[in-house]
């Protein structure tokens, strides 16, 4: 059987096994199965389509000598596989591994069927797979590099407009505070603007550099003492509160709240959960912040109503400058001022805790997020 015709024939055990792998890389293990098998059927659709069309030799050398890629090679299959794992926080050695795993199951599974024989027409069925999976993986990671360029300039604009918006506002309020018959409550509310303003600026500067420590492989430190969460969730609320006074706020603690954490981290994860509310939630409903003390373990939740997002993007939503659609334009609008370090950041408090962070989304409950620490970590 011919290397094209046996792909096609057997593309749902092909895929199956490319799921397979695919979930064992570190950025799968959390994504839903159609995640996974992202694209892959017309990667292989296509690369057994382009081995049964009749290249020259010539045409076939100067494709793979090809360094410029052409418009139909950037919206590819291939190259929007390679756009969506960047997004869901694929490196790209991960992204190598796949197209690695992929060649090999579809090798392992043809000679397992009937192997095929040491003949011409064998090793030129073998060459033009190889070829057309080489194809698929520069398109891949042509694409990959794009998108990587592209969130880097983002995250570059983003941040100078995000410490612009608070300097200017400091800056206005000293102009404020300068004049001679300032009366007492102007000057009252020209100081909370600064202080507001410096909060803001300190958080983002604050997300930067626990991103960058990551990045450089430290991981964010933690040193574990034994804390009651309590007034940890009191302090996080009234730090945001100062910030947002026209915003609503809920609080609910029950059960014992006391184990063995960071209590300035865990604020700082707090902190950043109720900040995304309200900067994503509906203005005019409460965010509210619940507390559990169960057996085991304390559960904590930040809740915010308002358009729910996408259940495809809530496999990303932890990724590092990625930024969930949603249907409203004011969110959307504030969303897109914003560097999206902040669940990221929680995330990589929760996991240095040995806990685990869930979201889930819907019109009806609105946006939850829950955090579950272990009483005993490993």
């Amino acid at each position: 059987m011919k290397l094209s015709v046996f792909i096609k024939d057997n593309l749902d055990a092909i895929v199956a096994d490319w799921e397979s792998f695919a979930r064992k890389l570190p950025a799968g293990r959390t994504m839903s199965a159609l995640a996974l098998r992202d694209h892959s059927r017309e990667i292989l659709l296509a690369i057994a389509d382009d081995m049964e069309l009749r290249h020259s030799e010539q045409e076939r050398a100067d494709q793979s000598q090809d360094i410029a890629p052409s418009e139909a090679s950037t919206t590819s299959a291939a190259a929007e596989h390679g756009a969506l794992r960047q997004m869901a926080g694929f490196d790209l050695v991960q992204l190598f591994a796949e197209f690695r795993a992929m060649r090999a199951s579809v090798m392992a599974f043809w000679q397992r069927s009937e192997g095929p024989a040491a003949d011409p027409s064998a090793i030129e069925e073998v060459t033009r797979f190889n070829e057309g999976m080489d194809k698929a993986l520069a398109q891949s990671v042509q694409r990959y590099s794009s998108e990587v360029g592209a969130s880097r300039d983002m995250f570059l604009a983003v941040l100078g407009h995000d410490l612009r918006g608070p300097l200017s506002g400091i800056d206005m309020s000293a102009m404020v505070l300068a004049k001679a018959d300032l009366s007492e409550s102007a000057r009252q509310s020209a100081a909370a603007r600064i202080k507001r303003a410096s909060r803001g600026m300190k958080r983002l500067i604050t997300d930067l550099l626990e991103y960058t420590r990551t990045r450089l492989g430290a991981g964010i430190p933690i040193e574990r003492t034994g804390c009651d969460l309590g007034p940890v969730c009191e302090a996080s609320l009234e730090d945001i509160r100062a910030g947002n006074p026209e915003q609503q706020f809920v609080q609910r603690i029950s059960g014992d709240l006391s184990l063995q954490a960071d209590a300035a981290r865990m604020q700082q994860a707090l902190s950043n959960l109720l900040s995304n509310a309200v900067q994503h939630g509906n203005r005019l409903s409460p965010v509210s912040l619940t507390a559990d003390g169960e057996a085991d373990a304390v559960v904590l939740k930040v809740c915010n109503s308002g358009d729910p997002i996408p259940s495809d993007a809530l496999q990303s939503i932890f990724e590092p400058l990625v930024q969930a659609p949603n249907t409203s334009s004011e969110v959307h609008e504030r969303s897109r001022t914003s560097l999206g370090l902040g669940l990221f950041v929680v995330r990589e408090i929760v996991l240095a805790h040995g806990g685990t962070i869930s979201v889930e989304s819907s019109a009806e409950a609105g946006t939850v997020f829950t955090i579950h620490l272990p009483r005993t970590p490993a």
